[in-house]
């Protein structure tokens, strides 16, 4: 009867050991401003998906990365089904508690892989954060993407812009929506496999979230910003030839990343084999390889 007791009590300690340790790991983790799921052990890298997007989208770099590090993967509030926050600004928000999680956390010697508007967030934190960064990787964004578009563009939200974008979306009833989306997604990426993936993620997103983050990234220019980072950058360009667009050249997408990132030393622009946006989808053996020789780079 002793014997059983005591066995009893060792079980239970053992298991409230366990939800202790999780929980002193965890505690901090919940955060109106994303969602996120943790795997791996060893050196943090932290993985922030593009507009609309859930951290699904990470699954392989994930799974590839989780072997020798601690893969955080984040969904922001309001993307891919997630409930979206109160009130915007969106971006800073997102910016700040991303900062919070890591400091709240203690990482340290933080790898940032940011996609997207994912990435336009990683250059808004490296700027910012001058310790417990060690490398930020940058796919496919800018630190001023409307002003490459239209070298006239005004600096500074938008809201009567993000308004008429959101009036849009609202017309539209889900099947219109998913359609909406699906049209989007076969200009982003160039594996059809992911196409509807990536639409039902759009579809089941937050409307307003998604009209103003896209006009709040659209407006703010950080061009200048981006000098104060002081870890290293590589910046991953997408560039796949489109026949009825002659001047859409590599030389020129690598021209209009150089200009934007200029007054980043320590940036490093790369242009990727035939890949849309979603280079992780387009490319993924090009892409772990740059990634992993990236980070091991001294």
């Amino acid at each position: 009867m002793k014997n059983t007791l005591k066995m009893k009590k060792t079980h239970l300690i053992i298991v409230l050991f366990s939800l202790i340790t999780f929980h002193g790991f965890s505690k901090v983790i919940p955060s109106a401003a994303f969602q996120v799921k943790v795997s791996g052990k060893g050196q943090p890298m932290l993985f922030i998906p593009g507009a609309t997007c859930s951290g699904e989208e990470w699954q392989a770099s994930a799974a590839y990365f989780s072997q020798k590090y601690q893969c955080h993967v984040f969904t922001l509030a309001g993307y891919a089904g997630i409930p979206p926050l109160a009130n915007s600004p969106y971006l800073n928000t997102f910016k700040s508690e991303l900062i919070k999680y890591i400091t709240d956390n203690k990482l340290k010697n933080v790898i940032i892989v940011g996609h997207s508007i994912g990435g336009f967030l990683a250059l808004k934190i490296a700027s910012e954060m001058t310790r417990d960064l060690e490398k930020v990787v940058i796919i496919d964004a800018m630190p001023f993407y409307a002003g490459a578009l239209n070298p006239a563009a005004k600096i500074g939200f938008n809201e009567q812009q993000a308004k008429i974008m959101l009036t849009s979306l609202e017309k539209m009833n889900n099947n219109q929506l998913k359609s909406y989306q699906l049209a989007i997604a076969k200009t982003l990426c160039a594996d059809s496999s992911k196409w509807d993936m990536i639409a039902g993620w759009g579809s089941s997103s937050d409307r307003k979230t998604v009209a103003y983050t896209v006009n709040e990234m659209m407006g703010e220019d950080i061009r200048l910003e981006i000098a104060k980072i002081k870890v290293p950058v590589l910046v991953m360009a997408a560039y796949k030839s489109v026949p009825e667009y002659i001047g859409f050249t590599k030389e020129y997408v690598e021209d209009t990343f150089k200009q934007q990132y200029k007054r980043c030393t320590t940036c490093t622009i790369i242009i990727s084999p035939p890949a849309k946006h979603f280079i992780m989808y387009d490319a993924p053996d090009w892409f772990v390889s740059e990634i992993d020789a990236f980070i091991h780079k001294n």
